[in-house]
């Protein structure tokens, strides 16, 4: 029924109350529109709310890879007795087999070979900050010290050592002072950078036993001096002028596991030493507190000896003399 009220239409009641008789089509879609905006909306907004997948930690050393080939030439290896890294990452070997000292790039690349018929007593080496070569003749009591390029320089008179096995691990600080473990005399030598003995001190403070005899120095940027004794895994801190500071020896060992120490490396704020039975990377804080101990995936079976040192380029490198050859780990500590 339709009604007029003063010429305009009136909608009866009923009629009022259809829906589809109270929006047009445009208005219709509008309401679609809005409808469909807030369902995206919603779902976007408990998208933001689910937790974003973690990304994955990778792995306290991760391994790079692995050089090293036998030789007696050149850039080969023959019977390398000990190593070391420079300031700039690279590694340089004494190969008392051959009678040479080889440099090469961390990734293996050869830089250097030099041969000099002293050195087929070598026992030790150490590179100083300006690339200096320092190579320890333990058995005659020497230091001899070559400049980058492989020319001789001098040598440094120190106590002899007839009676050492392994190698005797050196070291030279920031300042150019070069510190030598005497086993024999169970002290360390310090050296100024002229050559000059400038202080020796007795180690350690309190032997237990007639075996424990330094075999290790590394030194800290803070001037701290670090000794190891390879046999009984202690390891004491000194300051540069001899002063004791601390000590610790390797804990968490188990039944037939040895605490000898065959690598030894301090960096940064860390200490590091390896060891063969079982074979492990035990890290430690400057003031010998346990921070890891890490098997490297299992990459040190079967490595009777490794030895250790770590670039500045944040790379644990591990040298194994009986194959030979190095592994390389990116640290992520």
């Amino acid at each position: 029924m339709i009604l007029f009220e003063r010429g305009k239409r009136t909608i009866p009641e009923r009629e009022s109350l259809h829906p589809a008789k109270l929006y047009t089509h445009p208005q219709r879609w509008g309401c679609l529109l809005i409808i469909l905006f807030a369902g995206s909306f919603a779902a976007s907004c408990a998208r933001r709310t689910d937790p974003a997948p973690k990304p994955q930690q990778p792995p306290p050393f991760e391994f790079l890879g692995t050089w090293g080939d036998r030789g007696e030439g050149p850039g080969n290896l023959y019977k390398p007795v000990a190593f070391a890294v420079d300031a700039l990452g690279k590694v340089y070997f004494a190969d008392a087999g051959a009678g040479f000292v080889h440099k090469f790039e961390s990734n293996g690349t050869p830089l250097l070979s030099f041969e000099d018929s002293r050195l087929l007593h070598a026992a030790g080496i150490a590179v100083d900050r300006g690339g200096a070569i320092y190579i320890a003749d333990a058995e005659r009591g020497n230091i001899l010290i070559f400049f980058p390029d492989g020319t001789f320089l001098r040598a440094i008179r120190i106590a002899p050592q007839p009676h050492l096995s392994g190698p005797l691990g050196i070291s030279v600080d920031d300042k150019g002072n070069l510190y030598v473990p005497d086993p024999g005399g169970s002290r360390v030598m310090k050296f100024d950078g002229r050559g000059r003995l400038a202080k020796s001190w007795k180690v350690p403070q309190n032997a237990p036993s007639a075996d424990e005899r330094p075999s290790d120095i590394a030194t800290a940027q803070d001037g701290s001096v670090f000794v190891a004794y390879a046999k009984t895994g202690r390891i004491e801190k000194y300051s540069s002028e001899g002063l004791w500071i601390t000590s610790w020896n390797e804990t968490g060992k188990g039944a037939g596991d040895s605490r000898a120490i065959t690598g030894f490396a301090v960096a940064g704020q860390l200490v590091f030493t390896a060891g063969a039975t079982p074979p492990r990377i035990h890290i430690w804080t400057l003031d010998g507190q346990n921070k890891l101990n890490d098997d490297l995936g299992g990459r040190l079976d079967g490595v009777a000896a490794p030895q250790i040192a770590v670039t500045s380029r944040e790379e644990l490198v591990v040298f194994d003399p009986a194959a030979p050859r190095v592994l390389r780990f990116r640290m992520h500590l």
